[in-house]
Parts: structure tokens; C-alpha cells; sequence
């Protein structure tokens, strides 16, 4: 990639990020179809259809298999972008690349066991979601200053949390890279996806839901909604699902993973067939300790 491309110098590229179960990708088909339509959304002309990236995507596990051991899962990244600056093109010709990359999971989860074990802290940020009617969420883009801010100014208070991100009416939206659940009286409930993008492990919990008879809303959560909640947690295709137990410093309920929470958790192992949770424990007691 040149040090002229677009995607570096204005971040306007698209990409998705997946992993395996069991070395098999999940819900690739949905991850590359939320691409294709980002690049459309975008104006890239992407030099690849859905059939010929699903091959290379293939491949790439292929030709790495070697390179991981057998208890390690794949964490897979695609990156896309419409090449060179046009100003730049006497030194490069502008024309769109896809760029498809394997590496372990486990360097994404380092320390995560303890995130389902426990729970996480949420903080709500300043820092507002940028609105729809400016950058479509449901594109899966490479502008993400928004989301690190929100990081940034959390992790002052408290270097492992989670920021919670508002939408311009004041209703939280999202975290950075993470949908947000809580559960109050016997509902799930997540914000409706006006402003927030629409995550595969999103739509993946919803059907886990359906699925279990769970009750479940997709509508504006207020902070006061968040704080005066049952259950809440996080969800995300590296990790899945990561319960949160604190917002704002406040418990929630008795301060650990809520029983419907606990519940999906258990749903989607049974359904990818692969205890995540229990692998990132082991991933975690495996892993060099600093001296």
C-alpha cells in the first residue's frame, strides 16, 4: 500500500474483520455482503465479486493453515480502498486494491477471560456518534477518530472500559467497534440501528433470542435506562459476548454477568460449537507473563 493511499490519508476505506470457530469462518457471507454494499455506499468499484472474495478468503485460510497451531482460532482482516490520491497518480496509478490478512485471535483477546468472567465497566462518553444524515453507520468504515476519542477519554477514568457513545438526541447508540444490550424486567432491548452500525454478532444475538422465546425490543435506550438496568453487555464478532457490570461506576444489579446474559452466552457456544469463554481461559493461562 502506497503511503499516498486514500484510505491512510483520508480514511476512507472499507473493511471487515472475522474469526473462526473451530478453524471455520463465521457468518463470512453476511461479513462480506455488509462489504460489498460499504463499497457501494462509497463509490469503490470494487475489482472483486462476492464469489471470487469468498475464494481468496478461503485461501487465506488455506495456504496459512500451517501457520497456526490446533487450538488456536483465526482472526481475519479485509482492508479496501480506491488506491493513490488522484494528485499523486504520476507516481502511482490510482486503482482499487483489496487486501485480505490472517493472524491469531488470541492477540485480540489477551486478557479477555476475565472480561466474561466479571464483566466489564461502561462509561458514557462525550463523545457523540457521528449522524446519520452526515456518515451512514451501517457503512463499515475506516474514519474511526470518533470511536478512539470515546476510548481515550474513558480510559482517563478507567483503563479497561468500554465507552458508550450518544447519538445526537442524547439515546446511546453503540461503543467503539461493540452493539450495547441491556435487559430490564425480562426484556432484551438494543437501539434501534438509526445510529449505530448493524453488527453481524448484533444480528446474531437477536436470532439466539428468538430462538430462546426472549422478548426482545429494538428502540432508544436513555442513559437512565442504561444505569436503572437488570443486565447489559456487549457484543462483537472477536469476542461474541461480554457481559457489562458496571456503568458509570454504578453496579447493576449485583455487580456479575446477569442469568439472560449468561443464557445467549451459552446459546451461541451451543450454536458454533466452540466454549469461548473456556478458550480464552486457556489462551489467557498459556500466555508468556511479563517478567
Amino acid at each position: 500500500m502506497s503511503v499516498y493511499d486514500e484510505s491512510s490519508m483520508y480514511g476512507t476505506g472499507v473493511f471487515e474483520m472475522m474469526r473462526t470457530f473451530n478453524k471455520k469462518p463465521f457468518r463470512l457471507e453476511a461479513h462480506l455482503d455488509r462489504l460489498l454494499d460499504s463499497a457501494r455506499a462509497t463509490y469503490l468499484s470494487l475489482p472483486y465479486t462476492f464469489k471470487e472474495l469468498k475464494w481468496g478468503h478461503e485461501a487465506l485460510l488455506r495456504r496459512n493453515e500451517l501457520n497456526f497451531g490446533p487450538d488456536d482460532e483465526i482472526r481475519t482482516l479485509i482492508n479496501c480502498s480506491r488506491g493513490v490520491l488522484p494528485m499523486y497518480a504520476e507516481i502511482h496509478e490510482p486503482k482499487p486494491w483489496v487486501m485480505m490478512t490472517a493472524f491469531p485471535l488470541n492477540w485480540v483477546l489477551r486478557g479477555h477471560w476475565s472480561k466474561y468472567d466479571r464483566g466489564v465497566h461502561a462509561i458514557i462518553s462525550s463523545q457523540r456518534t457521528i449522524p446519520a444524515e452526515y456518515l451512514d453507520p451501517k457503512v463499515k468504515n475506516r474514519s474511526r477518530l470518533h470511536y478512539k476519542l470515546a476510548e481515550l477519554e474513558v480510559q482517563r477514568a478507567d483503563k479497561e472500559a468500554f465507552p458508550l457513545l450518544l447519538d445526537g438526541a442524547g439515546y446511546i447508540a453503540e461503543s467503539s467497534g461493540s452493539n450495547f444490550f441491556i435487559v430490564k424486567r425480562g426484556r432484551l432491548i438494543t437501539p434501534e440501528p438509526r445510529n449505530c452500525l448493524r453488527g453481524i454478532s448484533r444480528n446474531f444475538v437477536l436470532s439466539l433470542a428468538r430462538g430462546l422465546g426472549i422478548d426482545y425490543r429494538e428502540r432508544n435506550i436513555e442513559p437512565y435506562d442504561a444505569l436503572t438496568a437488570d443486565e447489559a453487555f456487549f457484543t462483537a464478532t472477536p469476542w461474541c459476548i461480554t457481559p457489562c457490570t458496571r456503568i458509570n461506576g454504578q453496579k447493576l444489579s449485583y455487580g456479575w454477568p446477569g442469568k439472560m446474559t449468561l443464557a445467549l452466552m451459552d446459546a451461541w457456544k451451543k450454536a458454533v460449537g466452540v466454549d469461548f469463554v473456556e478458550q480464552a481461559r486457556k489462551w489467557d493461562a498459556t500466555r508468556p507473563q511479563p517478567n
